[in-house]
């Protein structure tokens, strides 16, 4: 027999979260270090003709830096509230996808599998040797280590074939995995009220979250997904992986947003099974 998890005992009341002390940014300080970077990279493609940065790539660089900076040092946006319990929970909350790291692995995959297109036609059409692709990476490699070290040093990798390019295919398909994993598994923005109460967005509008018509609820991390009866509604699916407060603009842990919905639907009448503890619960109505 599953052992039955219980909730803590006594009413938990709505409160409202405490703040940290800190500040969030504004919307157009996001945008402004987002132009900044986008402008710095444009720059960057439109003269990778030459091996070095010239003084225009430098200058859009020194900007993106000094924007980045001074956003992390002065945020100009509203306060920054603490959402690690579960009565802290109010108002609606929507899953958010990080475009930076997801552009940022894109770019990397792009170029690893450039690198190791490059190697297989190379070897394919007799232009270089197994031994030849190794050397050129170890050539690569250590030629990159010691400009890192030693900036003024030119290793002229330009006159390498790239080969090491396709060691950022890994890394790249990791960004690309992690952060595509929100993106494509959204699930349905949902609303908390001041009585506990979960109202879930079905296109333009607000419908409440009926829980004695779902059969069972799964947690897993990523979504929290409300699974029907024979002849029942249609499952719904939330959001739990990187999942923020449109009210307060701050991220909702995962581990936070199971233990709320565990002690809703223990005082629904489901049975939550034990252990039931992180980002992970299974409940199943009585």
């Amino acid at each position: 027999m599953t052992e039955q998890w219980q909730p803590p005992a006594g009413h938990q009341a709505r409160q409202q979260p405490e703040e940290t002390g800190e500040r969030l940014l504004t919307w157009w300080q996001r945008a402004l270090r987002w132009g900044t970077w986008l402008t710095f990279l444009g720059v960057a493609v439109a003269n990778s003709q030459s091996v070095y940065f010239g003084p225009l790539e430098w200058l859009a660089l020194s900007v993106a830096v000094g924007v980045s900076v001074w956003c992390m040092a002065r945020p100009l946006g509203g306060p920054e509230v603490d959402l690690s319990q579960p009565q802290h929970l109010l108002g609606a909350f929507v899953s958010r996808t990080n475009w930076a790291l997801l552009i940022i692995g894109a770019v990397l995959t792009t170029a690893g599998v450039a690198g190791a297109g490059a190697a297989v036609y190379d070897l394919s059409t007799g232009r270089a040797t197994v031994g030849d692709v190794f050397t050129d990476i170890g050539v690569f490699l250590e030629g990159w280590f010691v400009e890192l070290i030693a900036p003024t040093y030119d290793a002229e990798l330009e006159n390498t074939r790239a080969y090491a390019l396709f060691l950022l295919i890994l890394p790249g398909l990791l960004l690309l995995w992690y952060n595509a994993i929100p993106l494509f598994n959204r699930g349905n923005e949902f609303e908390i009220h001041a009585d506990g109460s979960v109202s879930v967005r079905r296109g333009d509008s607000w419908e409440p979250l009926t829980e004695y018509q779902y059969a069972s609820v799964v947690a897993d991390g990523t979504t929290i997904r409300f699974e029907s009866a024979p002849r029942g509604p249609a499952p719904v699916v939330l959001p739990q992986g990187r999942v923020f407060s449109r009210r307060y603009g701050v991220r909702l842990k995962s581990a936070v947003s199971a233990e709320f919905f565990r002690r809703l639907l223990a005082g629904r009448g489901f049975t939550v099974e034990s252990p039931a503890t992180g980002a992970g619960f299974t409940a199943r109505r009585v």
